[in-house]
């Protein structure tokens, strides 16, 4: 069957389990995670590589742990006492950027959670060491709990999470196409997510379907 092109179709993802590609860069943070009722201050933290299925698995612990998931650039203190009544994943810890406001409701989420008993799960980009967190409190807190890491890409999942990546977004290149890129590509999470999706933008802009001609034109392009 040809392939349809020039029709921009919504990207088809799922935050279940089972649409969770599982290696050796991620299974011991999975486990980590399934293992929540064991962790020590029922608290944990999860790093990794940017677009590495940070949220994708902390929405799948959210989901196992009747959690609430939110993301902590929308932090405010005048709603941690309505927050602080269940578990809680929170994304994007990295990303707050020393907002004091934000701070300042993390930290007293935290507390909160200690004292009611209930897990919380912290998710961001690279080591916890290195977010930028300036509220010295709330620092000790995040660099105190255990953390599961996400390390890159490896060699056997790259293929996979390829060809997940453009079937989420409804495409089904031919194998020369696969084995062109698995060739050529940088080996991390970013690169594989911003190659698929210019090759999306691409096909659809020059109504085009996806082939090694098109795929060899953008990278020369992209470098």
């Amino acid at each position: 069957m040809a392939e349809q092109i020039g029709l921009s179709l919504p990207v088809q993802s799922s935050n279940d389990i089972d649409d969770f590609l599982i290696s050796d860069c991620n299974s011991m943070a999975l486990s980590l995670l399934e293992d929540w009722e064991n962790w020590p201050n029922l608290k944990h933290t999860l790093s990794g590589p940017a677009a590495s299925g940070k949220t994708h698995l902390g929405r799948i612990w959210a989901k196992q742990t009747n959690a609430f998931f939110l993301d902590a650039k929308t932090l405010k203190i005048s709603d941690v006492d309505r927050i602080a009544t269940t578990p809680l994943a929170i994304d994007n810890v990295s990303e707050m950027n020393a907002v004091s406001e934000m701070e300042e409701a993390l930290f007293h989420l935290h507390n909160l959670l200690q004292e009611r008993k209930l897990p919380f799960l912290l998710i961001g980009t690279g080591s916890p060491k290195f977010w930028n967190i300036s509220l010295s409190d709330l620092n000790s807190r995040i660099q105190g709990a255990r953390n599961a890491q996400i390390n890159e890409i490896d060699e056997k999942l790259f293929p996979l999470l390829m060809a997940k990546l453009f079937a989420d977004r409804q495409m089904y290149p031919s194998p020369d196409v696969f084995e062109y890129l698995n060739r050529r590509i940088d080996r991390s999470f970013s690169s594989i997510n911003n190659i698929v999706e210019k090759i999306d933008q691409i096909s659809l802009e020059e109504k085009r379907p996806i082939t090694r001609s098109l795929v060899s034109q953008m990278l020369k392009n992209y470098k």
